[in-house]
């Protein structure tokens, strides 16, 4: 039989066996048969499958842990707000308390609530890495500006860290203020001569002026001008032109201007005009002040300023400081181990009733406060480290004398302590023992009276390398105005025990003398005359000198002053006999 093939038979067989094929593998696939076969052109074939290997997940045996720690808003006029026109800073501390390194550890802050008109603040910090037990210290800028509305910034602090190790937000609300401007004016002026009566012609003459920021805000880069618009008139000081810097809000300035009138000139008034001028070069009030040839005026050593008005503006009287209370010297230097207990006890008769208020100490607290600045600022004595107490009572005073000594124990032999007190002092009638004397407690009862050789004790079981003690009292009865117990009649001369210890103690005063004050300066005579040596020197300057300037002008002084005795003196203990005069006050 003969069969006739076709070109589309051959076709469909080839088609034919292709679908079989297909369904072949198909089947293989479905039935599991293909996980130990291969199909390779059309024929099967055994293959040996190999088990991959798992990917594990990266281990860390040391873990970074960070915190977020001391977090601070500083703001120049330390108001706690962000104000217009001014530049404050977060400033925060970011700890590792893990043990393993933190890496790429980024700062990012965010506003939670809404963007605020005005405000400007750094987004991202970059820290960097992070060792463990490492601490880094990081600041956000932030700039109100002179746009800057009234609000509520509600910042929001992440800290991250590239492998996840993220320390938890810190979360600060700060309230944002509009810009308010300044308003510097001249608040006080008084003319004087150097002995007093009418102004005369071809005489130097003195205007001492306040000027003063009655406004909202600081004033910066104030620059004040005085001219003699009047021929005839010739400056006879340094300069007629004072820089000022910036004036905080409600801050003032003493100035003084020097002049002279010739014997030409033939006015009966001599204006003064007074420019000042600050950084809008808008917020300065110019003045003109004048002074009659007629007019009665004041010696220069007793110049009193009396507020005036500026155009119809009434200011609130500006009283002026003593001269040790400005220009105090700055020593950028610290000692993280010094430590100071300054009290200024002056108001008795408040605690007291039966106290008349001439048995106060007058200036003992604006001796304190003072004292304070030069420690913190010229001595190199931290902040933190500084406790001041003004008219403590019995437990504010051993308080602090207990903590001050705790502290100074635990920081170790190369802790410094300074102690400085003014206030009434008193003896024992009987035993002479002399007492520091707290506002609340009475002169006739020393039951509660803290015992100066207590405080001696406290402070030389610290063992600490050095003690400086500067008591600006007397022990003997007597007082700045009046003695707390006025009705006694004879001073008694207090017993001097011995000092133990690394201990320099100076006093204002010896036996039976009492501490007087120096009324004009405003400071107990003993306490403005330590702090115009300190002033004047920077504090760079030995015990030894400072013993010996003490003692020498105060004695002095005091004569010419109050035209009374008062003597001085230093007590060492017996450690330091041969040392302590080559002691330096600062770290310089």
């Amino acid at each position: 039989m003969n069969f006739t093939i076709s070109a589309f038979t051959i076709l469909d067989l080839r088609f034919m066996k292709r679908t079989l094929l297909f369904i072949l593998v198909c089947f293989l696939s479905i039935t599991g048969f293909s996980q130990d076969k291969q199909v390779i052109s059309g024929k099967s074939a055994y293959k040996a499958v190999k088990a991959g290997k798992v990917k594990s997940a990266k281990k860390i045996k040391e873990v970074p842990d960070l915190i977020i720690k001391e977090e601070v808003f500083e703001d120049p006029n330390s108001n706690n707000l962000i104000d217009g026109n001014e530049k404050s800073s977060i400033r925060f501390k970011i700890e590792n308390l893990g043990t393993g390194m933190a890496k790429y550890v980024t700062v990012n802050v965010s506003l939670k609530n809404k963007m605020i008109q005005g405000l400007e603040f750094r987004t991202y910090t970059n820290v960097g890495q992070i060792n463990p037990n490492e601490t880094k210290e990081v600041v956000i800028p932030i700039e109100g500006k002179i746009n800057l509305e009234q609000g509520l910034a509600e910042f929001k602090i992440d800290v991250k860290e590239d492998q996840g190790f993220d320390a938890f937000p810190l979360e600060m609300k700060i309230e944002t203020h509009r810009f308010e401007p300044p308003h510097v004016i001249i608040a006080d002026a008084v003319f004087s001569t150097e002995n007093g009566g009418k102004l005369k012609l071809n005489n130097p003459m003195q205007m001492k002026f306040i000027v003063q920021n009655i406004g909202n805000s600081d004033a910066a880069d104030v620059n004040v001008l005085c001219a003699l618009p009047n021929g005839d008139c010739v400056l006879t000081g340094e300069s007629d032109k004072f820089t000022i810097g910036r004036l905080a809000k409600g801050e003032s300035r003493e100035l003084e201007f020097l002049f002279v009138a010739t014997r030409r000139y033939t006015l009966k008034e001599i204006p003064i005009r007074i420019s000042v001028i600050e950084s809008f070069n808008k917020y300065g009030q110019d003045t003109t002040i004048s002074v009659s040839l007629d007019q009665e005026l004041l010696p220069q050593s007793q110049v009193v300023i009396a507020a005036i008005s500026a155009t119809g503006l009434q200011v609130q009287k500006v009283s002026l400081s003593s001269a040790v209370d400005k220009n105090i010297p700055v020593n950028s230097m610290v000692n993280n181990k010094k430590f100071a207990l300054i009290i200024g006890n002056e108001d008795y008769s408040k605690y007291q009733p039966g106290l008349q208020t001439e048995m106060n100490v007058v200036f003992a607290r604006n001796d304190a406060v003072v004292v304070k600045d030069y420690v913190t600022r010229v001595l190199g004595f931290p902040e933190e480290n500084v406790y001041l107490l003004r008219d403590a009572t019995t437990g504010e005073m051993n308080q602090k004398i207990e903590l001050i000594s705790k502290l100074v124990s635990k920081t170790g032999a190369d802790a410094e302590l300074l102690f400085y007190y003014a206030g009434h002092g008193l003896p024992d009638e009987i035993t002479h023992v002399p007492y520091l004397i707290p506002v609340d407690v009475n002169g006739s009862n020393l039951y509660s009276a803290i015992k100066l050789s207590d405080i001696y004790r406290k402070f030389s079981g610290t063992g600490c390398k050095r003690i400086t003690v500067f008591l600006d009292a007397c022990f003997s009865g007597g007082g700045r105005e009046s003695g707390l117990l006025a009705a006694r009649s004879v001073k008694v001369k207090p017993l001097e025990g011995s000092l133990t210890g690394n201990m320099v103690v100076f006093s204002a005063t010896k036996g039976d003398q009492s501490a007087m004050p120096y009324r004009s300066e405003k400071h107990g005579l003993f306490t403005y005359f330590l702090l115009k040596k300190i002033q004047e020197t920077s504090g760079n300057l030995s015990y030894g000198n400072l013993a010996d300037y003490l003692t020498k002008t105060v004695s002095i002084e005091s004569l010419k002053i109050n035209q009374k005795e008062q003597d001085p003196e230093v007590n060492v203990s017996a450690e330091v006999k041969d040392v302590w005069m080559e002691w330096k006050l600062s770290l310089r």
